[in-house]
């Protein structure tokens, strides 16, 4: 009897002392577990730059942004330029949770779009520390507008291209930022003197002021503008510049603002903004997502005991 309360005690110290192993491991595990950032942007846009964000996996995304007229073309009668309208809508697709892929229309010169967006670091801590998020957003853009200059233009001579290299980092719970650097490429430009590669470095951010309610702003810096013609005089075109806000509304973003931006393909924007801040060349937009969920993530199984 003696024997078998030993044995009896041997086990249940052996057993104990791996419960209390096993203990300390999750301990550990959990002490060590990575974390990732979400929500440094409520939107795939914070208003014309990209963000950092990519819509969940198996999930369909419908981007409307819209863009009146300026405010110094004949205000009135233009009704603050709400008479006048561009617009360019978009769907793209998340595969995963690092890869998307988008087509889009913008009305602005009947320009065609396909992009990809491709996230490769997360923001994360704990486990792992990394301290930005970093995405490239990419697009190639053809242009169908008419030309009535008489001259044979190639298909080539419609297309350009944009890169977007996107570094975000959210700092607490009401402050995000980011930097992009970026190119724009055109294969046709007005004259000789002009390059066909348009380099800028974009600046952005999100100041949550509530639950629902943020502000956006960015700013566009062109390292070697072009120029086009006004009034008969070579002007420099103009860096984008653009206030907004956000208002979370459940199943969809709401982004109201103003920019000196009427172009919203990418290669419009960064390199061929025309308005002028000081002068009132200023246009009211608003930016609209709505999510669609088309494959449902899987839901692990109950464990069967």
């Amino acid at each position: 009897m003696k024997n078998k309360l030993l044995l009896f005690l041997l086990l249940f110290g052996q057993i104990s002392a791996i419960a209390q192993e096993d203990l300390i491991d999750m301990m550990d595990e959990e002490e060590t577990k990575t974390e990732f950032v979400t929500a440094t942007f409520k939107g795939s846009k914070i208003i014309n730059m990209q963000t950092n964000e990519i819509p969940g996996p198996g999930t369909l995304q419908f981007v409307i942004l819209h863009r009146f007229g300026a405010f110094n073309d004949d205000f009135w009668y233009n009704f603050m330029g709400l008479d006048n309208a561009n617009i360019r809508f978009s769907l793209d697709y998340s595969f995963n949770d690092w890869l998307n892929i988008a087509i889009a229309r913008s009305s602005a010169t009947k320009t065609w779009e396909g992009s990809a967006k491709i996230k490769f670091l997360r923001q994360s801590v704990g486990g792992k520390n990394m301290p930005i998020s970093l995405v490239l957003n990419s697009t190639v853009n053809y242009t169908t507008i008419r030309y009535n200059d008489g001259i044979p233009y190639e298909t080539s001579d419609r297309m350009s291209y944009a890169h977007q290299l996107i570094a975000a980092r959210k700092f607490n719970e009401w402050l995000s930022l980011q930097l992009t650097p970026m190119l724009a490429h055109y294969n046709l430009v007005d004259t000789r003197d002009e390059s066909n590669d348009v380099f800028a470095l974009g600046v952005g951010g999100r100041i949550k002021v509530s639950q629902r309610i943020a502000i956006t702003g960015e700013y566009v810096y062109q390292f070697n503008p072009n120029t086009y013609l006004l009034d008969g005089v070579q002007t420099n075109y103009q860096n984008s510049a653009s206030i907004g806000v956000d208002i979370e509304t459940g199943g969809h973003v709401f982004q109201l603002h103003l920019t000196n931006s009427i172009g919203m393909a990418d290669p419009q924007w960064i390199g061929r903004t025309t308005g002028n801040w000081m002068d009132g060349d200023i246009h009211l937009g608003f930016n609209i997502s709505r999510v669609f969920t088309i494959v449902r993530p899987k839901v692990p199984e109950e464990p069967q005991w």
